[in-house]
């Protein structure tokens, strides 16, 4: 992942996120999805081979529920569902 601009901590550029994502999903009714998600985004660099994370300056993005959300977020969680929904169908699941 990539940050919007590259993030400089302490004279140090961070060009990278590394991502975890967790998201529950659910159904309010037959045709109302909603979802939880948090989100951790951690700057990251590499020196040389090494790779270098700033955990202190990690960036959370958390809500209970879609109604909560922000339209990019939405979107994200929609674009993730389908994904996901893509996913189930190549495997037969």
């Amino acid at each position: 992942m990539k940050p919007t601009n590259p993030i400089v901590i302490d004279g140090e550029t961070y060009d990278f996120y590394t991502m975890t994502l967790a998201t529950a999903s659910r159904y309010n009714s037959p045709d109302q999805q909603d979802a939880s998600v948090v989100l951790t985004l951690t700057p990251t660099r590499f020196e040389g081979d090494q790779v270098e994370q700033s955990q202190e300056n990690n960036r959370t993005i958390l809500f209970g529920s879609l109604a909560s959300a922000s339209q990019p977020a939405i979107v994200a969680v929609d674009e993730v569902s389908a994904a996901i929904q893509k996913f189930i169908f190549a495997e037969g699941l």
